[in-house]
């Protein structure tokens, strides 16, 4: 949030995280596992937790940059698994008044129950 604010309409600090799967990988000799884990065979398998995590910037060189740049440093990896993709994303006529029948606020059943 430092870099961008990753908004998304008038919201902020929006991201969908996907449920925790798994990555596996077979690091080669020399790589940072083969380094740091004492006993580690190269080239044997490793499983660890993760989650997908998405994020929605403009297409702007400058603040895909910044962005980046922020992950990379952050995260617990030498080299994460980022994907890029230009991608339409949807944008709506904002009223939240809106007297849409299947807007949260008008079909009786509310907002789902919050994780957090």
């Amino acid at each position: 949030m430092e870099v961008y604010p990753l908004g998304y309409g008038r919201y902020q600090r929006n991201a969908s995280i996907s449920a925790v799967g798994r990555e596996t990988a077979q690091p080669e000799p020399g790589s940072t596992t083969t380094t740091h884990v004492e006993g580690f065979k190269a080239g044997a398998t490793e499983t660890y937790p993760m989650v997908e995590l998405k994020i929605s910037v403009p297409r702007e060189l400058e603040v895909l940059e910044r962005v980046m740049d922020a992950v990379i440093w952050a995260h617990h990896y030498e080299e994460p698994v980022i994907f890029l993709r230009e991608d339409w994303a949807s944008r709506a006529a904002y009223d939240p008044r809106s007297d849409n029948p299947n807007r949260w606020w008008n079909d009786g059943r509310g907002l789902p129950e919050r994780l957090e």
